[in-house]
């Protein structure tokens, strides 16, 4: 693959706005992690884009590693002390029941179809001790629609609460929560925020955006409104 990949995201920029948000939605992530798993031990993320959560993962006190796809991601965690490995996953390079924790914000709907969700599955399910935590965050394709395909170009497998409950059920992992939400809100607060999303999906909008020249203030509106699924999933351990 080009050393090219994912480079509009590595060159993306966020406003002050959006890095103040972005930091609410990893606190209210990382405090749900923290309900069902403790450290210190062995953490690895999968696809860690600008590595945003290496400083607060380690300062709680995880050994942290991370699967990165894109070089020039991967060169700045590694400027930055992190243990990197660059590689495409899945497969994870990794030995066999050497994480406590595998987690993943928005990179399971990047799967190539049903059989890299599947690998993907399988391979976090492998590298897990008994007992251990997959934290896989995901959009949710039936609040999102046609906005799911338009929001990233390497979006492929479809997301829903029920198919991923049914994926990860199917290799063998306990799900114990999941936490639906529109950036850090959740319950009643999610619940006003999409119904006020609709507003930015008004038919004759995307037209009117083209002709003001506004399509880009359109998609980041449409982006501050979008609706994920946190999945806390564990690998069950063995009777005693």
């Amino acid at each position: 693959m080009a050393d090219g990949f994912y480079t509009w995201f590595t060159e993306r920029r966020l406003t002050r706005f959006g890095g103040s948000r972005r930091q609410r939605i990893e606190r209210s992530r990382l405090a749900l992690l923290a309900r069902h798993a403790h450290a210190p031990g062995d953490l690895v993320e999968i696809g860690p884009g600008t590595g945003s959560l290496l400083k607060p993962l380690t300062e709680a006190g995880w050994r942290y590693r991370a699967v990165e796809a894109s070089p020039a991601l991967a060169a700045d965690l590694r400027s930055r002390g992190a243990d990197v490995i660059e590689a495409w996953a899945p497969p994870f390079p990794l030995a066999d029941a050497s994480s406590d924790v595998v987690y993943a914000d928005q990179v399971l709907e990047h799967m190539n179809g049903i059989e890299g969700a599947r690998a993907f599955a399988a391979e976090s399910f492998r590298v897990l001790r008994p007992g251990g935590v997959l934290f896989v965050v995901v959009p949710d394709y039936l609040k999102e629609r046609t906005f799911f395909w338009d929001v990233d170009y390497t979006h492929n497998f479809v997301t829903t609460e029920r198919r991923v409950r049914q994926l990860l059920g199917d290799h063998g992992f306990r799900i114990e929560r999941v936490v639906r939400s529109i950036g850090a809100s959740t319950g009643i607060g999610r619940d006003l925020l999409a119904a006020a999303s609709a507003l930015a999906n008004v038919p004759g909008l995307n037209a009117l955006s083209r002709w003001t020249k506004t399509e880009d203030i359109l998609f980041r509106v449409r982006k501050n409104f979008f609706e994920t699924l946190a999945f806390v999933a564990r690998k069950p351990a063995p009777p005693q």
